[in-house]
């Protein structure tokens, strides 16, 4: 008996000097998750944080694909869908939780607090301002469409991008579909993603993008001659949610991970990597002051037409 006793105790103590692990699905570039991650570990010791990244639309085909197969393996969802997190939320697949810090805004806490907003990103104009420096500056949307940006213009394929979903949705909501018929002809093209475009703006091979503002401070902070336009009919406010999934194997500790990314240290991070932070208190990124002026992405527009949507741009831009 005394010897079971302590084969028990010698496993139990086995089991807890095992490093606790998390693993998180995720749109956000790695060289922001990381330091995030990181920074997370330097305050709990003997986490391991298993991290799997790619575009939105990637990452959420293989989590349903894991899901129908009744072997979910993600802890943590953190994409640029709020239409999916709608979606599983209505399945209960997302465990709801309080993530109280002082300053948080509630109308950030989802469904109940099943999904949380950490930091703002926004889908606005980025120029290069050396192709741009002999014409005119956009100022709204609509700019784009003016001769003089023909074959200057890209954008994120919605397909890939969450962010650019978000424009797709917005601009069809706002302005009909007819938008991008009209920047199609002006010579609109699409890349796979907001960080191929954002580097090939710098390098001068596109001299106006709709993009995610972000990426763009940091480039800007590296020397590269772009500028950010938040236009004045407003930046598209992207949503970027987080959330718990209900099969996650370690769900004290995820929740502990949330609650860290609306601390203070998080939010300052945040800023630092370019982001707006949701705490109001916390410090906003170099060259942001004040509001920007925003409208919110079409979640209720793209849910409803979301097929349809991602057809009809497919047929006009020839892709997939």
């Amino acid at each position: 008996m005394q010897r079971l006793i302590l084969a028990s105790l010698a496993a139990l103590g086995l089991a807890y000097a095992q490093p606790q692990t998390l693993t998180l699905y995720t749109s956000e570039v790695l060289t922001n998750v990381n330091p995030m991650i990181d920074l997370f570990r330097r305050t709990n010791p003997g986490v391991n944080i298993q991290v799997f990244r790619s575009g939105t639309g990637e990452v959420i085909t293989r989590l349903r694909a894991e899901l129908e197969a009744g072997n979910p393996q993600a802890d943590l969802l953190w994409v640029a869908d709020e239409t999916f997190f709608r979606e599983l939320a209505a399945a209960n697949r997302l465990r709801p939780i309080r993530a109280v810090t002082p300053g948080f805004p509630v109308r950030f806490a989802y469904q109940g607090g099943r999904y949380y907003e950490v930091r703002l990103l926004y889908n606005a104009i980025a120029i290069n301002t050396r192709r741009l420096a002999n014409l005119p500056e956009p100022q709204v949307w609509r700019d784009l469409l003016k001769p003089d940006y023909r074959d200057l213009v890209g954008m994120p394929n919605p397909n890939f991008s969450g962010a650019a979903l978000s424009t797709l949705g917005t601009f069809s909501q706002r302005f009909g579909f007819s938008f991008f018929e009209q920047l199609q002809r002006n010579g609109l093209r699409i890349e796979q993603s907001n960080p191929i475009l954002q580097q090939k703006l710098a390098e001068g091979q596109y001299g106006i993008a709709i993009i995610t503002d972000f990426g763009i401070r940091d480039l800007i902070r590296q020397g590269a001659p772009l500028k950010i336009i938040y236009p004045r009919d407003g930046a598209i406010l992207v949503p970027t949610p987080i959330g718990i999934l209900s099969n996650s194997r370690n769900p004290a500790l995820a929740e502990r991970f949330i609650q860290f990314l609306l601390s203070p240290d998080a939010q300052s991070l945040f800023s630092q990597q370019g982001y707006i932070p949701v705490v109001a208190s916390a410090p906003r990124p170099a060259g942001v002051s004040g509001e920007i002026l925003s409208v919110p992405s079409a979640a209720d527009f793209i849910q409803a037409n979301r097929q349809s949507l991602l057809a009809q741009f497919n047929a006009l831009f020839n892709l997939r």
